[in-house]
């Protein structure tokens, strides 16, 4: 009686995966400010979460946190793979292991690998969890029950002891996946995945560089969406793609012209929103805003910084990887805050952002605490800020809505 309702249950949940991701997948249509191609991406998205296909031939690594260093990954010949979870069914189902007001992309992980409905979450060789924040600590424990668990250390400190003892913990992490995957890293091998990487890393920063146009031919939502593609792609094949679309775009903006009525342009920082997670981003498009850039470590903080070594040498490119992933690094566990409000500013200043909606997913304490800095700094600037509290369900989709709307005519009036 017990396994067929647990089969049941799983069939309900695959049932309600795909159709919420095809409902999201509609609404990345409907934002849709040029006619500019994206059908690679959003078809990576749904041959994943809606066909539930994994076409991905290699062999594949996991990993729970932007600061995972993916090259180590991918110059070992593996598919480096960002499976934090942003669906509202894998949340429901994360929460039989974890406690109900735990943060929702730590249920939504634990979820997805817990109802085993995703092809391409399973048959990982391992799976990499930086100890970013308590969530993902206490998630390591539970996830090593259906899939082996690499956990690293973050040192909360970006000073010179911090820097040096993330070095020691990048090359214990080496030695742990060459044991694991029975292959040697050479420093030929880590300057290769390091180059095509850094390539992503170009490709996405001119990506962005059209979103923030006072011509915009994207929407933030469709550049979102393509972001989002990157964490389930092999990073070359998907720096490639974006290529192309960067080129159409080029192409496509100077046919475009300026809007009578100008939009407010609208900064999206805060915790993670990826895909399906795209409620705010599309709230705020079909409301009438321009996205012209997004904090987010699952899109805009994903490639920010290209890895730029000393040298290439094992030990120059292992520095400069500890460098790329922490030392500009913004999330809001580290003690320093200086290099959250100098990227903030810095964005506030390239974008002539009017507004900036700071979102915090219910359980996620970190992204909360920081908001009473945030508020003082964007005072101190003269940039509005509004605070929205959601999850991944859809349940405060009305609310939401009146709050966003009100918050853009207020906008509008300034």
């Amino acid at each position: 009686m017990s396994e067929i309702y647990e089969e049941r249950q799983r069939e309900r949940y695959k049932r309600n995966v795909v159709k919420m991701a095809g409902s999201s997948l509609s609404q990345i249509d409907e934002t849709a400010v040029s006619p500019v191609d994206i059908s690679y991406f959003i078809g990576r998205l749904e041959s994943i979460f809606v066909g539930l296909e994994d076409k991905e031939n290699n062999a594949k690594i996991g990993m729970y946190c932007a600061m995972a260093p993916e090259e180590f990954v991918y110059a070992l010949g593996f598919t480096p793979l960002k499976l934090c979870g942003n669906h509202p069914t894998a949340t429901l189902a994360g929460e039989d292991h974890a406690p109900r007001d735990s943060c929702p992309v730590v249920k939504a992980s634990v979820g997805f690998q817990s109802m085993n409905i995703i092809p391409m979450f399973d048959n990982l060789k391992a799976v990499i969890i930086p100890g970013s924040c308590d969530g993902k600590k206490k998630a390591a424990e539970i996830l090593s029950q259906y899939v082996p668990i690499i956990p690293i250390p973050i040192y909360m400190s970006k000073d010179d002891d911090g820097f040096e003892l993330l070095v020691e913990t990048y090359y214990g992490l080496i030695a742990t996946l060459e044991h694991i995957t029975g292959r040697k890293m050479t420093a030929s091998r880590l300057k290769k995945a390091c180059v095509e990487i850094s390539r992503a890393s170009k490709e996405a920063y001119k990506l962005y560089e059209y979103l923030k146009s006072d011509k915009a031919v994207i929407s933030g939502t469709q550049v979102m969406s393509v972001m989002s593609s990157y964490a389930y792609d092999d990073p070359g094949r998907w720096a490639t793609e974006v290529k192309k679309l960067n080129k159409a775009l080029a192409k496509v903006q100077p046919n475009s012209s300026k809007r009578k009525r100008k939009k407010p342009r609208i900064i999206i920082a805060g915790s993670p929103i990826g895909f399906p997670h795209f409620k705010i981003p599309y709230l705020l498009e079909t409301l009438g805003a321009q996205i012209v850039t997004d904090e987010s470590c699952l899109a805009g903080r994903l490639l920010y910084d290209p890895v730029l070594p000393d040298n290439y040498s094992l030990d120059g490119m292992v520095r400069a990887l500890a460098a790329r992933y922490v030392a500009p690094c913004t999330c809001p566990t580290f003690i320093e805050m200086e290099d959250r409000f100098c990227r903030l500013e810095q964005e506030k200043d390239i974008t002539n952002a009017d507004g900036i909606i700071y979102h915090v997913l219910r359980g996620c304490i970190p992204y909360d605490f920081e908001l009473l800095y945030i508020e003082k700094w964007a005072e101190k600037h003269g940039i509005p800020v509004l605070r929205v509290e959601t999850d991944f369900s859809t349940e405060d989709y009305e609310p939401l809505k009146i709050r966003l709307e009100a918050f853009i005519e207020m906008l509008e009036r300034r």
